[in-house]
């Protein structure tokens, strides 16, 4: 029996764009490098492009096709599955296994925003408080990732839909 259905296939293609986000992100917090984020731009395209090419192949029909609609929202299923793999990995790396490193990033950041001098101690606080809190990081990292696949899923559902055959005759009678 195959237990294979849309959410279940979004969570194993989920899984494997959360573990590339994860291995730049550790690399991230050692070196900061354009080519790195561009090498983590075209990776991340070509495995979110392979993903949804397994996924028309398997369940596009003559009679149905697989259309743009259906693509992109596969892949924004999938991206909120690696967004939230993703919240949980850093919301484990903020607080314990990488602290020093996240903080010496975020502090360089708030230290940024506090030089503009738009915002209170009290915000830049409140936002040093959101960028340790797991929920916060879970729930922002889950919608990130859903802009993201959006985005660019408007571009890989046109390359990867497959529309239905029109020419197919119904033997039926």
């Amino acid at each position: 029996m195959n237990k294979s259905n849309f959410w279940n296939d979004a969570a194993s293609c989920g899984v494997y764009m959360a573990l590339l986000a994860i291995v730049f992100d550790i690399v991230g917090f050692y070196t900061q490098h354009a080519l790195l984020s561009l090498l983590s731009l075209i990776l991340f395209v070509l495995l979110l492009t392979w993903c949804m090419k397994r996924r028309v192949a398997a369940y596009a029909t003559d009679r149905e096709g697989y259309g743009y609609g259906r693509c992109l929202g596969f892949m924004v299923a999938v991206m909120l599955c690696a967004g939230f793999l993703e919240g949980a990995f850093m919301s484990v790396a903020a607080n314990w296994l990488f602290a020093a490193k996240y903080d010496a990033m975020m502090n360089s950041s708030i230290s940024m925003l506090e030089s503009t001098g738009f915002y209170t101690s009290d915000q830049l606080d409140l936002i040093l408080h959101w960028l340790h809190s797991p929920l916060w990081l879970i729930l922002g990292s889950m919608i990130g990732a859903a802009f993201k696949g959006a985005f660019f899923g408007l571009f890989i559902a046109a390359f990867t839909r497959r529309e239905p055959n029109l020419f197919m005759t119904d033997n039926r009678e």
